[in-house]
């Protein structure tokens, strides 16, 4: 596997590419300054988001487009006006809901695994449209069950949404999916 390594900034000089897990030992060990910043590719980027097990949450409203984020919330908590939602039971705030003609999943805290995957060119959250979707695999797992669903970006990527849902959730889930004759695979 290919080691991950990045170019470092302090103040105006760039080092590197700097492999990943010693930016991590190095900023914990207080030999790179809090105030580095590291290139994804496109921006630069604080090197204290590798130190954060859950990063915080940006401002959301900085616009104050609503007075209070309480509401938009909707029944149970969902982020939509729909009966079929369902929160992962390992990220609170992270939904996976049928909201029209779209299986979207979205919300939760964002940690090191979801940036690791948004810095791969996977999508965080996103909606996926019913016929679009490639399949969805429920994977069981100690803590419940893994929800997968893919679908293609562009003519040759294909993409994968992802939450962990209760074992009754999935399954109102899977059978939501199955009405509407969506592929359905189990591991």
């Amino acid at each position: 596997m290919k080691e991950e390594k990045y170019p470092i900034k302090v103040d105006d000089e760039i080092y590197g590419p700097i492999p990943l897990e010693r930016i991590i030992n190095d900023v914990k060990n207080g030999n790179l300054t809090r105030e580095a910043t590291f290139w994804d590719g496109e921006d630069w980027i604080s090197v204290t988001l590798f130190l954060e097990e859950e990063i915080p949450e940006q401002t959301w409203n900085e616009d104050n487009w609503v007075d209070n984020k309480e509401e938009i919330k909707y029944e149970n908590g969902a982020p939509y006006p729909t009966t079929s939602a369902w929160e992962d039971i390992v990220n609170k705030g992270r939904w996976a809901v049928i909201f029209g003609d779209h299986l979207i999943i979205e919300g939760g805290r964002f940690n090191l695994k979801a940036l690791e995957s948004v810095m791969e060119g996977e999508p965080r959250h996103g909606g996926i449209p019913i016929k679009k979707i490639i399949n969805v695999t429920f994977k069981e797992i100690d803590k419940g069950v893994e929800v997968i669903a893919s679908s293609f970006h562009r003519m040759y990527e294909v993409y994968s949404l992802k939450c962990c849902l209760s074992k009754q959730d999935s399954d109102e889930l899977k059978r939501e999916l199955e009405e509407v004759n969506v592929r359905i695979l189990t591991d």
